[in-house]
């Protein structure tokens, strides 16, 4: 049995809990590290070991965020080893398992893990149950998104003229389901069969009821929706390198105003920067996802387009 915490052990663990968890967002394994070492000095001499290991979630989240895949997916499953089935922290570990499998395209074995995460009884209460499917079918989805276009196509680029027609896309005031339409008719058939392997494995024994939390099953044959869920998806590439408040862009615009951050073409750059690195350079992306951040503007995009935990919003 655990022993109670001292004042000063709470005191601590107040401090070093919420600065480990934000080293998550910040993708800093190395704080992460010396933060989780910390805990794992208070916790393991008084025998909280599933507070001991949430904290190891968290630090291999970090170190997942900060791109250290093959470390992050033996950390979850030591994780999964060391927990019982009936915890949040296992369960959190074996979602996050399956985000590392599907950044290396290990889709055959990432669908035998999902149908085992999303039929989890750990969340009990129907609205819990409802948010827990809905995010983590959700983040599945995304993370197929990235995975299936790594390295999938490359064109040269020429970057103003991208920028233009992205300009123009907005100055001819095209819709948002436009863009997205226009996003949908560019993404490879390929893409969206891997997706939609992902979405089969997730839909595995649900019930009549907890099916009617995730989208249609044919949702995804139009290619607005496409587009809107590969868009949707970009938030785990991009989002912090535009709305950390320490990066150039998010700076720029608070400080110069939104005349000269066009003028510099941050989204631009933000946005093909991204797709070349995924090894999708296509120029039918490019533009019409510019166009959208012109269209919302950072603080709207920011806030709406958040990545949030995987299990955000769904503890027992």
């Amino acid at each position: 049995m655990p022993v109670n915490l001292t004042e000063q052990q709470k005191a601590s663990l107040s401090r070093l809990e919420p600065d480990l968890h934000n080293a998550v967002y910040s993708a800093n394994y190395k704080k992460a590290k010396e933060l989780a070492a910390e805990i794992q000095l208070l916790l393991r001499s008084t025998g909280h070991e599933t507070r001991l290991m949430q904290s190891k979630n968290w630090l291999f989240e970090a170190a997942l965020n900060a791109g250290e895949i093959l470390t992050a997916e033996k950390g979850f499953r030591g994780v999964l080893a060391k927990t019982r089935s009936t915890t949040k922290v296992h369960l959190e570990a074996m979602a996050l398992l399956v985000v590392c499998l599907l950044k290396q395209n290990k889709i055959t074995e990432a669908e035998l893990l999902i149908p085992k995460v999303l039929n989890s009884k750990n969340i009990k209460t129907p609205e819990k149950r409802r948010v827990f499917l809905s995010n983590v079918s959700k983040r599945f989805e995304m993370e197929g998104f990235l995975s299936a276009i790594k390295n999938l196509e490359s064109e040269n680029w020429d970057i103003n003229q991208i920028d233009q027609e992205a300009v123009d896309a907005v100055r001819i005031n095209k819709t948002e389901q436009e863009l997205f339409s226009d996003i949908g008719a560019a993404i490879p058939k390929s893409v969206i069969e891997y997706v939609n392997r992902i979405d089969r494995a997730s839909r595995k024994h649900l019930t009549h009821i907890e099916l009617k939390y995730l989208p249609a099953p044919n949702y995804l044959e139009k290619t607005s929706e496409q587009g809107k869920s590969f868009f949707d998806s970009l938030q785990l590439v991009i989002w912090k390198s535009i709305c950390d408040p320490q990066s150039e862009i998010y700076k720029a615009w608070y400080t110069n105003g939104m005349s000269h951050f066009l003028t510099k073409k941050y989204y631009t750059f933000a946005v093909t920067t991204v797709l070349l690195n995924l090894g999708f350079a296509v120029k039918a992306i490019a533009v019409p996802v510019i166009a959208l951040f012109i269209k919302f503007g950072l603080e709207v995009y920011c806030e709406r387009y958040k990545p949030g935990e995987i299990l955000d919003g769904s503890s027992r």
